[in-house]
């Protein structure tokens, strides 16, 4: 006999897995065959729907499961760095991403290596950024599979395993970002989105009146008095020190915003008027969904000390203490979590590979063959992923933990072609290759910093190298040629001058 906890918890999962392909059957009907509708949704994309989709994209698994279970080990001294790197991604979304649709629109620039590789007239960056994307951003599908395993077989009580679990995120997610690409994956999003936000502030409102009756007094003074250290710095495991607060804030904040699953986003939006509303209105959506977080993870640290899995606090906090059939529904939302960033980065990858590799191999090629050879990478990256998911876990969290690390190298190079007259192709080569070098090796414990230097994270080691080289270097060339660049600057200026949109309908 199945239990009322499965039984509620198959029907709302299996709802709202029907629901998605649903939205994502619509995003395909309404939209064209060619490769821009598919890779970028035709540049059409308003402000709700990038909002959502912007947002959702950016947490994952790690909203509902991740950041719990970190909360749960390590206390609340996260909230001080992720609040830190959401705002400098909101800057970053204003002053970057703006720029970067006006010349993506201008110029038909589909992924970072397009426009990179333009702008310092070289095929070489271009595929080299391109590698280190494709690379550090694989795993990271891994992790959402692993995370909705983790869903499925602790809210059905073992009678979906772990690997049937993420083969269903996978089977769904192909399917949908097959159909419409980016349109598909946009509009499953606001879904998602909003899904996941109206959940998690129900799930915390019945926990805590559940739980302690409404009183958040009685809470908090019983965490200051058992666990007073899970609510100060520098944490119970003193991690948050100084130097890696603030390297985690470089790193998240530049990082995540480089990642090809945001990156693309620049390119969708309908203007760059609308990721300057998004950078506000998205950046608000985290900052408000992440506060209840909190009170689930510390909630359950108070009324459940000695879980196994930390991640799965937020699903045994709420199947101890609010109603199986509530709980079961909400747990839905960590599954939203989890598809909302992984058909992205399906999507993100697959459009890096087609986009940046396959003219090379195939030669000219039209749009609707590349569209073609993208869709059918979503499924074959999604297999791979899915296999990487149900290995050895340790090593697969230690290869997504270079995802933000590695993307941040990139960064530079952005503010070279936007704000910089002297960066030279030469720098940025230079730069970036030591950057991502830098990062690797420390990162796998290749090289061992001695003990004097600070507790930086290893990408933010890599970024200084990256930074110093590319301005050396640049700096010593003596004859760089600047044409691209100024290309690229003189239009930025120009369109800046006319008030952003009106050089884009005369110009292109």
């Amino acid at each position: 006999m199945v239990s009322t906890q499965v039984a509620v918890a198959l029907t709302t999962i299996g709802l709202y897995l029907i629901a998605t392909l649903a939205i994502g059957y619509r995003g395909w009907d309404v939209g064209e065959v060619g490769i821009s509708d598919w890779m970028t949704a035709g540049r059409s994309l308003g402000i709700v729907v990038l909002t959502f989709t912007y947002a959702s994209t950016y947490h994952s698994a790690f909203a509902f499961l991740g950041a719990a279970g970190f909360i749960y080990g390590n206390g609340i001294g996260i909230y001080m760095s992720a609040y830190v790197w959401f705002v400098i991604g909101a800057l970053v979304l204003w002053i970057v991403g703006s720029r970067i649709w006006l010349v993506g629109k201008k110029y038909d620039y589909v992924t970072p290596s397009d426009l990179l590789g333009d702008a310092y007239d070289s095929k070489f960056l271009g595929k080299a950024v391109s590698l280190v994307l494709i690379v550090s951003t694989f795993p990271y599908i891994a992790i959402q599979m692993i995370g909705v395993g983790i869903i499925f077989e602790t809210a059905t009580k073992g009678l979906i395993s772990f690997e049937v679990g993420a083969a269903t995120l996978l089977l769904v997610s192909v399917v949908y970002v097959w159909m419409g690409g980016m349109r598909s994956v946009a509009w499953t999003d606001t879904l998602q989105g909003a899904f996941m936000f109206v959940a998690i502030w129900i799930a915390t409102a019945t926990f805590l009146l559940g739980a302690y009756g409404g009183d958040l007094a009685a809470f908090w003074n019983s965490l200051v008095a058992n666990f007073g250290s899970h609510v100060t710095l520098p944490g119970p495991s003193n991690t948050y020190t100084p130097a890696f607060t603030v390297s985690w804030w470089v790193m998240l904040g530049l990082g995540l915003m480089m990642t090809p699953h945001i990156f693309l986003r620049y390119y969708a939006a309908d203007s760059p008027r609308t990721l300057k509303w998004v950078a506000a209105t998205g950046t608000g959506y985290l900052l408000i969904f992440y506060i209840p977080i909190a009170f689930l993870a510390l909630g359950g640290l108070a009324l459940l000390p000695e879980l196994g899995t930390p991640d799965a606090v937020v699903p045994e906090v709420l199947y101890a203490f609010t109603p199986v059939w509530f709980a079961s529904i909400i747990v839905s939302g960590a599954i939203a979590a989890a598809m909302s960033t992984a058909d992205s980065q399906l999507h993100a990858v697959s459009t890096l590979v087609a986009n940046d590799w396959y003219e090379d191999v195939a030669g000219d090629v039209d749009g609707v063959s590349e569209a073609l050879l993208a869709k059918g990478s979503v499924a074959v990256l999604g297999f791979i992923a899915y296999v990487v998911s149900i290995q050895e876990i340790n090593f697969i969290v230690q290869l997504a933990n270079i995802a933000f690390e590695g993307a941040a190298q990139i960064f530079p190079l952005l503010v070279g072609v936007f704000f910089w007259r002297r960066a030279t192709r030469e720098g940025a080569i230079t730069g970036f290759t030591l950057g991502v070098l830098v990062t690797t090796v420390l990162k796998f414990n290749v090289v061992s910093l001695p003990s004097a230097f600070p507790g930086f994270m290893a990408g933010f080691y890599g970024l200084a190298v990256n930074v110093l080289a590319f301005a050396g270097v640049s700096y010593a060339v003596t004859n760089a040629s600047y044409g691209n660049l100024a290309r690229l600057q003189g239009y930025v200026e120009q369109a800046t001058d006319r008030q952003w949109e009106q050089s884009t309908s005369s110009d292109d």
